[in-house]
């Protein structure tokens, strides 16, 4: 029986479309994009007043927070990367302090760098203040499409409730409704170049 696409795209579908959408942005409007979200995270009052933030080096679709790292670095704040592994309890995120660039050299999947752990001390998912995570799409109603590994949503929903987390990614990735699993945990809110989206939990 052929699927109906008046329907809600399944999460492949959405997938295929937006990843066609990001590659339509040219990397001069990316890079402006880029620097106002990460000047949006940093006036945030939960970065402000965190001690230790958890952020993502960027694939080149993505929002580029390497800004929002050094700004973190030049407040004096701990920053951690992730580390995907796999367990036998699903996927994971191990966190690393990185304490510069060069620290983040090794590659990892979907061609990420990743912190090098035998350099960079683990660091505790309760001991994070903070969390910026990255996704390919996000509705109103604060459920984020990943890239399929589940790393993400794991953690999310593994981490400590006094966790404050956002979503970094731009306008043109919000969708109607994003198709959603027990397990996928959503965002109190999303900064983007057009601003914070807050969402009702």
């Amino acid at each position: 029986m052929k699927r109906d696409f008046l329907t809600e795209p399944t999460k492949e579908e959405l997938r295929r479309a937006m990843r066609a959408r990001l590659g339509g942005m040219t990397p001069a409007v990316r890079a402006e994009a880029s620097l106002v979200i990460c000047q949006e995270a940093a006036h945030l009052p939960e970065f402000l007043a965190s001690r230790c933030v958890a952020l993502f080096f960027p694939l080149s679709s993505e929002p580029d927070a390497r800004p929002l790292v050094e700004e973190a670095w030049a407040e004096g704040k701990r920053v951690v990367l992730p580390l995907m592994i796999k367990q036998k309890t699903g996927p994971q995120l191990d966190w690393h302090e990185v304490t510069g660039w060069d620290d983040a050299v090794m590659p990892g999947p979907f061609g990420l760098r990743e912190p090098d752990p035998l350099r960079c001390p683990r660091v505790a998912a309760r001991e994070i203040d903070c969390a910026f995570v990255p996704g390919l799409a996000f509705d109103g109603e604060g459920f984020r499409l990943g890239r399929g590994g589940g790393h993400y949503d794991y953690f999310l929903g593994h981490a400590p409730a006094s966790l404050k987390r956002y979503g970094l990614m731009f306008a043109c990735q919000r969708v109607g409704k994003v198709p959603r699993e027990a397990h996928d945990q959503s965002l109190p809110g999303v900064v983007t170049e057009d601003g914070v989206v807050s969402f009702n939990l």
